[in-house]
């Protein structure tokens, strides 16, 4: 009788971490990526990174996502302008489950941006 009480325990723990590991996926899944994208005014790069950002976001799900524009020549800004003066465009991808954004700098490219974005 002993065998059989912990092996339905074990059977029960074991079926309880699945549901506990499923649902956690989930709403990590479910949570927004956060985009900043830091960028001057009169830049050809910026334009372009725009652009491709635009199309990028059109075929991914925009529940998921939220979008911040920094304009790093406005003086609250000086942190941003201090660190990507000389970079613009700079994308900073946050995911929940990451310690540390993703960064894209200067040219975009459209797969990457997308792939990184849906997974």
């Amino acid at each position: 009788m002993e065998k059989r009480e912990k092996t339905c325990e074990y059977f029960i723990q074991h079926m309880l971490s699945k549901k506990i590991i499923r649902y956690a996926s989930h709403q990590a899944r479910c949570r927004k990526v956060h985009l900043t994208l830091y960028t001057k005014d009169n830049c050809q790069l910026c334009i372009t990174a725009r652009d491709v950002l635009n199309r990028v976001m059109k075929e991914c799900s925009y529940e998921r996502i939220s979008l911040e524009v920094v304009d790093i020549m406005k003086p609250e800004n000086s942190d941003s302008f201090e660190r990507y003066c000389y970079d613009v465009p700079v994308l900073h991808i946050r995911k929940p489950s990451m310690q540390k954004p993703i960064k894209f700098m200067h040219n975009f490219d459209h797969e990457k941006l997308l792939k990184e974005l849906q997974t």
